[in-house]
């Protein structure tokens, strides 16, 4: 599945003894009532028994050897063909499933349903329980659906990596988020275009990449929204950060970073229309969030357009109460702010020099200047000091005559 890369990281670190097992009906039904007193209404005890008589693996009890609790547990149902095409058409029920849309033992899945990630004090173990699991499920992998019911889950799902299913899957249910494959996804109804192949986002750092932003944006808001020239390249495109997102080597979509003093601003995302069944748009904010974390900044700020606060909102950004809304190039667009939690390795006065001068975002790899301290030839020092001690001596005495006048 195609988890955000520190989803990735933590599922293969390794921290104790993991137990993950499938329950039996009693215990499913003793999690699940703990669970209500916590979430509410959930699935109905007959629902939950029903599902299980069908597939006794859906429902898996995570916790550690050393304590032998499993209050966590997680809770999916396993979809066939016909499951996965009627979720994506918004006509499948997670609170009362058809049992013929679901997989049995054995049976690969087209589609993979979240039911329920309860997991009190115990996330981390529950989500690196989650990639073994899922890799044991379909080892080649399918889309994964679920839906936030909670505000917890609202912040988590996206920072897994879960985007909105209606950007791929036209038909899908409002609040419907998907994780793709990474690779292509499944075909799950007709006329659905499988995601393209392998996504790549990263700092534009060339004029080929600066051109390659230019073009995608000219593309979109030139092309398609008919702005006018001088509105979209507005004279900010130099003093900002550009990231540039490709989809199997083909310039597909990007964002541009500007910085005030106690907030970034993120601005002209874009993605050619022929992309966006994919999840680019997704991809390119959280790398730019990603990288303004690093950099040490709590707030993000930007405008939306009035239909899409939406999508923003999967990345915490709200509305600014009391802002009304504002129009530029022809566009209705509101203002939008979202705290942005400290990095645990932000770029920081008292670290190695080195990493400072590293080129941009690109801070954990050695750089032109690391390598620069290990040449295994010398320079002639004596010339370079002797060029420096004429230069210093031309200025001081050109700083003579300018007195003297």
């Amino acid at each position: 599945m195609a988890f955000s890369d520190r989803v990735m990281r933590l599922c293969s670190a390794r921290g104790g003894d993991l137990s993950i097992r499938p329950a039996n009906i009693l215990e499913a039904l003793d999690a699940l009532a703990h669970a209500r007193l916590k979430l509410g209404a959930l699935v109905s005890d007959e629902i939950a028994a029903r599902a299980l008589a069908h597939n006794p693996e859906i429902f898996q009890l995570v916790g550690n050897k050393a304590n032998g609790a499993h209050q966590a547990f997680l809770a999916f149902l396993p979809l066939n063909a016909k499951g996965a095409r009627e979720l994506v058409a918004n006509r499948f029920s997670g609170k009362q499933p058809d049992l013929s849309f679901v997989c049995t033992p054995g049976e690969a899945p087209h589609a993979i349903y979240i039911w329920l990630i309860y997991a009190p004090s115990a996330l981390t173990p529950t989500l690196r329980a989650l990639g073994p699991l899922l890799a044991r499920l379909a080892p080649r992998g399918c889309p994964l659906f679920t839906r936030a019911v909670t505000g917890h889950a609202a912040r988590l799902f996206p920072a897994m990596g879960f985007g909105l299913a209606k950007a791929t899957y036209p038909d899908a249910a409002e609040d419907l988020l998907v994780l793709p494959t990474r690779s292509d996804v499944p075909a799950l109804a007709e006329g659905t275009v499988a995601l393209p192949g392998t996504i790549t986002v990263r700092i534009a750092r060339t004029m080929e990449d600066m051109m390659k932003c230019f073009s995608v944006r000219a593309a979109t808001y030139m092309a398609e929204q008919e702005c006018p020239f001088d509105e979209e390249f507005d004279g900010n495109d130099f003093c900002a950060t550009h990231f540039i997102g490709e989809i199997d080597g083909e310039p597909a979509g990007c964002i541009r970073v500007r910085y005030f003093a106690t907030f970034v601003k993120l601005e002209r995302l874009a993605v050619r229309q022929e992309f966006r069944a994919s999840r680019l748009s997704f991809r390119l904010v959280r790398e730019a969030l990603s990288y303004c974390r690093r950099k040490g900044y709590s707030r993000a700020y930007g405008h939306s357009r009035t239909d899409l606060t939406r999508f923003w909102g999967l990345f915490g950004f709200r509305p600014i109460a009391g802002r009304p809304s504002f129009i530029f190039s022809d566009v209705e667009y509101v203002e939008l702010e979202a705290g942005l939690p400290e990095a645990e390795d932000t770029i920081a006065i008292g670290q190695d020099p080195y990493v400072l001068i590293r080129p941009e975002g690109d801070w954990d790899r050695p750089g032109p200047l690391d390598l620069s301290r290990n040449r295994t030839v010398p320079k002639p020092q004596a010339r370079i000091h002797a060029r420096l001690r004429g230069r210093a001596g031309s200025e001081r005495a050109q700083t003579v005559v300018v007195g003297e006048a």
